[in-house]
């Protein structure tokens, strides 16, 4: 039975890179892929260098067949690989996908990385998630576990999960961040884990 999964890639580009020039070319090879679902993408606000694609997949095997296919996936590789500065970063996410697709829809993205879960983190990120929602500005959210193992510097490689919530803008999820019950419930879940990274994309 197939499980569908969601493709995280970061890509680190080179300063002033065109990369919304060769974009449809490049990832119209991933849509004809059998297993293809959908594919998002846009820039880190907090970083212009980081292209990060959400792909959904029939399967986590559909993908692993990309990536063994020879021509196509070398295609890929070829038109990327002036474009980037070091090697893609790659992850998958067994993560509700409808519900991801429709987050991404929104104006802007919050996508948080939980690197090296450990107890008490279930109750804890579910309670940061539902003191969030209180703000009118915050559109939705999903969470989910990674399939890898994720390293966290010299720490060693460990379990991680990953949230995706969206925002109706930036600033409006700025404010909702200086929510008493938000900077609780973010402290709660900073003391189940190892570390944390958390950046915003406006998706296309």
């Amino acid at each position: 039975m197939s499980t569908p999964v969601t493709e995280v890639v970061i890509l680190t580009v080179k300063p002033d890179a065109d990369v919304e020039g060769p974009a449809e070319g490049l990832f119209n090879i991933i849509a004809r892929q059998e297993g293809f679902q959908r594919l998002k993408w846009g820039r880190w606000e907090e970083d212009p260098n980081k292209v990060q694609l959400m792909i959904n997949w029939d399967d986590i095997s559909y993908h692993i067949a990309f990536t063994q296919s020879g021509a196509d996936y070398q295609e890929l590789f070829a038109g990327l690989t002036p474009l980037i500065a070091a090697p893609p970063e790659i992850f998958h996410l067994q993560i509700d996908t409808d519900a991801v697709n429709k987050i991404l829809d929104d104006p802007v993205v919050e996508l948080a990385t939980f690197y090296l879960v450990g107890d008490g983190f279930e109750e804890a990120i579910t309670n940061a998630l539902a003191a969030g929602a209180k703000s009118e500005a915050c559109l939705g959210s999903v969470r989910g576990a990674v399939v890898e193992e994720l390293a966290l510097g010299e720490n060693g490689k460990g379990k991680a999960q990953y949230a995706a919530i969206s925002w109706t803008s930036l600033e409006a999820r700025a404010e909702a961040a200086q929510s008493e019950d938000v900077k609780e419930s973010g402290k709660a879940v900073v003391g189940t884990i190892g570390g944390f990274e958390v950046h915003h994309v406006k998706f296309q």
